[in-house]
């Protein structure tokens, strides 16, 4: 964007100040014009997998936006590198930190930036889901949040496409339950979705005109076979918005590299290095098994100059002439000691290509080619007159946090059933109403002043349509629960209610994180703002025995966590788990079944570049006197400034129970 590169990668890697950064880069010359820097925290990605989603730029307002490993999305300014406002989408949303680095990878759409992934949230959106956060991009206030199927079995890196099908918006994307799904991408509604795997789909779909292309390595829906290439059929609009299988070739292991369409010739690279040609409109196979000399594939193909352009793993490139028969290799060749995980790009006849060791360009000074204009693939949408009528309704923000007795202003906006916004109501046209401890004047809804950590539904309605959103309600600190009136965890939690139960203990309920769940075993619950700070959260825990194994019991407290470590027998302090860049661990001998009050203190010492996390932990038997000594303490030089309090759990086959947790401001 405007002459200039960007992209994502680790931060300091190996030290203990390592994080994530977006780097901006002059595209001409190399030169690093900025970078900007953030944490990577309470997350499970190996380090080596930082920098797996891409930066996505927006001419209109100049700024660009990326999703870091840990779930930290960023408004960047493009011009000067610095943060126009960020969301933690772990604390806010229950967004999974991705494991593996599978990051998800974010699109704008005329006012807005919309992102994705597995979100385990609260209500009625407590299950694992895929969802979409559809938010203003000049602002970060969450426009609508959407969902595809309960319960998906994997986190992805699949990249979202916009385009028009019969003249209906559409944004295409592969999804964490192992389907392509078309959803509208003002509004947020699911149209339509295809089956295609019993796992999630990594490579992403290519969109050409009515048909998607789309594959994957993983369990066929039926039959014993691995991996499948589809064709589909969109068609449709509205409620009457299909996705109808044309043709499937099974047993063909694409995981990764996304295809490319040339001349109703479809060219695809499968995960053992091997192009194969395939007739778009039959499924016929043209050309298979050309060997690009590699043995792994994880970039996509890049088809420019009528040349298809072909990265590996193990750091070889190919350059072939697309054939009548099928490709001819023009040059090909290797970089020793590099390997290719990212998918080449093509701007102003220079190519670009992202190693792990370098980033690379290559091309000529006189090299210029007119560049393709995605956007183009939008044009040819219905005209807003030819359905005028409202059928949708979205009430925004779309997701709130108040404290009793906060206010919060709403908006309404009305669409039509192709996801057209039309014009706004007039005040006096909406009607609000409230589910749950709070209330509506004009368009101002205040929460009750006599409630905590509970939640309401806002709904509007204008005319037949109704829209709704949500409001958590959390007070100010100090905070304490005993969960003895409580059938479930509270409302207002994030990512507790699915993972936890609570149910009666030694006699007394307590917080149970039960064992049963599939994927299920590692779980990080968030209990308030993302902006509290200089804190300290207790509470009495407990761990049983199961096949010779011990839970792991652990507080959070300012993105860091004090963990009670069950076959260890550790007690320790971090802030990324395979990384441990800032990790302070001590022997900690425990025993199953017996109780013990756990206590974690973060607080914020200086200010600006002096600034410093000072973390203390305590873990003594239940009963007995608070000893005077921490048990554990770390310091952190690049902190984590606020963060919601938490819980963190990793019970693969033991459970673990909670009991008596309270949250206090520091003195």
């Amino acid at each position: 964007m405007n002459g200039r590169l960007y992209t994502m990668m680790r931060s300091n890697p190996g030290t203990d100040t390592e994080g994530e950064k977006v780097v901006c880069l002059d595209a001409e010359t190399g030169e690093t014009l900025w970078e900007n820097a953030f944490n990577v925290y309470l997350s499970d990605v190996p380090d080596t997998r930082v920098g797996w989603s891409s930066v996505v730029a927006d001419p209109e307002s100049g700024n660009v936006y990326a999703l870091g490993v840990c779930d930290l999305f960023l408004c960047i300014n493009g011009e000067t590198g610095q943060t126009v406002w960020s969301k933690p989408l772990h604390e806010q949303f229950g967004m999974l930190s991705t494991y593996g680095g599978r990051t998800n990878f974010p699109v704008i759409h005329e006012d807005l930036v919309i992102i994705s992934g597995i979100i385990i949230n609260w209500g009625e959106a407590a299950k694992p889901n895929h969802r979409l956060i559809a938010m203003d991009k000049l602002t970060g206030e969450v426009v609508w949040f959407s969902g595809t199927k309960d319960l998906p079995n994997d986190t992805t890196y699949s990249a979202p496409t916009l385009t028009t099908i019969e003249g209906q918006r559409q944004l295409i994307l592969g999804t964490g339950d192992g389907a392509v799904w078309g959803i509208q991408p003002r509004t947020g509604k699911p149209l339509w979705h295809h089956d295609l795997s019993r796992r999630g789909l990594f490579a992403t779909p290519l969109v050409d005109g009515n048909r998607v292309y789309a594959s994957h390595s993983e369990e066929n829906m039926s039959g014993s076979s691995m991996g499948a290439v589809a064709s589909v059929e969109v068609g449709g609009t509205g409620d009457e918005t299909y996705g109808k299988e044309v043709w499937k070739m099974e047993g063909l292991v694409v995981g990764r590299s996304a295809p490319v369409v040339v001349d109703n010739r479809l060219y695809v690279v499968d995960d053992r290095c091997k192009l194969w040609i395939i007739d778009t409109e039959t499924g016929d196979l043209i050309a298979e098994r050309i060997a690009i000399g590699d043995r792994k594939q994880w970039p996509s193909l890049l088809v420019a100059d009528e040349k298809l352009y072909v990265l590996t793993e193990n750091g070889r490139w190919a350059i072939l002439e697309m054939t009548e028969d099928g490709v001819e290799f023009l040059s090909k060749g290797r970089i020793r000691n590099e390997a290719f995980h990212s998918s080449p790009i093509l701007a102003n006849g220079k190519l670009y290509f992202q190693g792990a060791s370098a980033l690379y360009c290559v091309g000529s000074p006189e090299s210029k080619q007119k560049p393709l204009v995605l956007a183009e693939q939008l044009l040819g949408e219905t005209p807003i007159e030819e359905n005028p009528e409202p059928a949708q309704l979205l009430v925004t923000p779309a997701e709130g946090l108040l404290y009793p007795g906060q206010t919060m202003k709403l908006s309404v906006r009305l669409f039509n059933r192709l996801g057209q916004r039309l014009a706004d109501p007039a005040d006096s046209d909406i009607t609000f109403s409230v589910e749950g401890p709070g209330s509506v004047d004009g368009n101002v809804f205040t929460a009750d002043s006599d409630v905590a950590h509970t939640a309401a539904t806002i709904i509007a309605k204008v005319g037949s349509v109704t829209g709704r959103t949500r409001v958590r309600i959390v007070p100010e600190l100090p905070w304490a629960f005993d969960f003895d009136d409580l059938n479930d965890p509270p409302l207002s939690w994030v990512g507790a209610r699915y993972r936890h139960v609570i149910r009666p203990v030694d006699g007394s309920p307590a917080l149970v994180k039960i064992s049963t769940i599939p994927k299920g075993a590692r779980s990080r619950a968030w209990m308030g703002s993302s902006e509290l700070k200089n804190y300290t959260i207790a509470a009495d825990v407990r761990g049983s025995r199961a096949n010779d194994q011990l839970p792991d019991i652990g507080l959070t407290a300012h993105g860091y966590v004090l963990d009670l470590m069950g076959n260890s027998q550790q007690l320790q302090i971090r802030s990324w788990s395979p990384q441990l860049r800032m990790a302070q661990t001590v022997d900690f001998p425990w025993k199953e079944d017996q109780w013990y009050r756990m206590k974690f203190r973060a607080q914020i010492e200086g200010s600006g570049d002096n600034a410093i996390a000072v973390l203390k932990g305590k873990v003594w038997p239940r009963g007995e006197e608070e000893p005077a000594d921490w048990t554990v303490t770390a310091e952190d030089k690049i902190p984590v400034l606020s963060a919601s309090p938490g819980l963190y759990g990793n019970a693969k086959v033991a459970e673990l129970y909670i009991d008596n947790l309270e949250v206090t401001p520091n003195e």
